[in-house]
């Protein structure tokens, strides 16, 4: 983690980083997407062919839950939940209130957010002081945008380890996606519809919900809940939705308090409920990272005597995307097992079965080394 820290403060001070291979960020998609989302789970055809899984684990698709301005009072209701869900969430803070330690009951401490960490939490970047145009409020000029974002995120790795901040949650969705990519390798925003998987503008992500809505259409391409209009939007399937909460005690009266705790479990309850069978509920910066090595992947394969290799290569800086990718590769018929190696160091492999045919699930990181897939013992 020193290590990773210590390239990303090299990285602050570099030039906007999309363009060359080794990119910090991705683009904006082009008109109808960097490829066609698969509409369902794919399964390589022969021996030896392989597939880069859309979300980790082959999952059908992914849920970030996310939680903005800090809300210390929520933090022990957080932890407890996830532990027993067993989901990991995403913390967008805003930095400042720690540095000069502005009403630490609220606002949390750098230890608070220790503790987050130490739990597998990530801690990520809401800017310095959440400044954005906001009534008689102005627009802070393109200077005052960069130190908000390169501050807060030097901030957070200087105070916070087990933890590498690399994303940013525009404040009020307010996004300056220039000077982000300087910074980060991937911003959120607040509009309200889930990311469409083969569309997701890393600098500038949408924000989905956490009502069943939004869920189900990327879980499953449907859903038997209003907005209408989600309904109709079957582009959504397979895709990402983040979800964002604030205060969940919010509210004038007990009543209230109680009623918005409520309301924001069951809905945190019915995401994981799906997370074995159809979601990928993780944290925003894997997710990020993820997707951004899925879609900028090169996978080639092959069998070799009674094995198979396959090289697995893409363009983004390899000292920060080192969260592996699932590759789904076609065994030999007759396999019951499977290891794999990658640069000869064993890595992750899951043996499955469709319609009667063998399949392995090896998590490799892009620009290891080769992987070799073997009969397990």
């Amino acid at each position: 983690m020193k290590g990773k820290i210590a390239f990303f403060a090299l990285a602050l001070c570099a030039s906007p980083a999309v363009g060359g291979e080794q990119l910090m960020n991705l683009p904006p998609p082009p008109k109808g997407g960097r490829f066609t989302t698969p509409t369902d789970l794919v399964w390589p055809a022969k021996p030896g062919d392989a597939d880069v899984c859309l979300w980790a684990g082959d999952r059908f698709a992914a849920c970030s839950i996310t939680i903005d301005d800090n809300c210390k009072p929520d933090h022990e209701w957080w932890l407890k939940l996830s532990e027993e869900l067993g989901i990991k969430l995403t913390w967008f803070v805003i930095t400042d209130h720690c540095v000069y330690k502005r009403n630490p009951g609220f606002n949390g401490t750098w230890a608070d957010w220790q503790k987050l960490a130490d739990a597998g939490h990530s801690i990520q970047s809401h800017t310095t002081n959440h400044k954005a145009k906001h009534g008689d409020v102005p627009m802070p000029s393109d200077e005052e945008v960069e130190s908000m974002y390169r501050d807060s995120l030097k901030a957070i790795n200087d105070n916070v380890t087990n933890n590498f901040a690399c994303c940013i949650a525009y404040p009020r969705g307010e996004p300056h996606e220039a000077i982000a990519a300087k910074y980060a390798i991937a911003c959120r925003g607040v509009y309200g519809v889930p990311s469409c998987a083969n569309s997701i503008n890393y600098l500038c992500t949408n924000k989905g919900a956490g009502g069943k809505g939004h869920v189900q259409m990327v879980a499953f391409g449907e859903t038997e809940e209003d907005p209408k209009w989600i309904r109709g939007n079957k582009a959504l399937k397979r895709g990402w939705n983040i979800v964002l909460y604030h205060f969940v005690h919010a509210g004038r009266t007990d009543e209230d308090r109680e009623k918005n705790a409520a309301n924001t479990e069951k809905e945190v309850r019915y995401i994981a409920s799906l997370k074995d069978e159809r979601l990928w509920v993780c944290r925003f910066d894997d997710a990020a990272k993820y997707g951004q090595e899925r879609d900028s992947a090169t996978l080639t394969s092959a069998l070799k005597g009674k094995a198979i290799e396959f090289t697995l290569t893409d363009r983004m800086k390899d000292d920060i995307f080192d969260y592996p990718l699932t590759v789904k590769v076609r065994l030999p018929n007759g396999w019951k097992s499977a290891k794999a190696t990658q640069g000869g160091k064993p890595v992750p492999v899951r043996f499955v079965t469709h319609e009667g045919a063998p399949f392995a699930l090896v998590d490799a990181v892009p620009d290891r080394g080769a992987v070799r897939v073997a009969p397990g013992a």
